[in-house]
């Protein structure tokens, strides 16, 4: 099954408020059930590092590129307001550039 796995900084001080989010996201079936209709299951990590922390996020479906390109252009404002707060991410601009696959153990 394709996959997308992409990394966004956590960007500083604002650890306790992703993990706040994170908390809310977990108690809302709503969040998981959006990204079921897209055809998407998506997994959230934590990387904790001496550089910074960050989120590691995969999407795993039929087409996971198409449902996060779904997930920004639909992105709730208070969720795109996080967003851009704590990973500098600005729900409103063109996405980001996707990850380049560039090993592979079982290809």
């Amino acid at each position: 099954m394709p996959l997308l796995a992409m990394c966004m900084p956590i960007l500083p001080g604002k650890k306790e408020t992703w993990n706040a989010m994170m908390d809310q996201v977990k108690q809302d079936p709503e969040f998981a059930a959006s990204r079921e209709s897209l055809g998407v299951h998506e997994r959230s990590f934590l990387q904790e590092t001496p550089g910074g922390d960050f989120v590691i996020l995969t999407f795993e479906g039929d087409d996971p590129v198409a449902a996060f390109g779904q997930i920004m252009a639909n992105m709730p404002p208070e969720f795109a307001d996080f967003a851009k707060d704590v990973h500098g991410l600005d729900a409103s601009a063109p996405p980001p550039p996707m990850p380049t696959l560039v090993f592979d153990s079982r290809s």
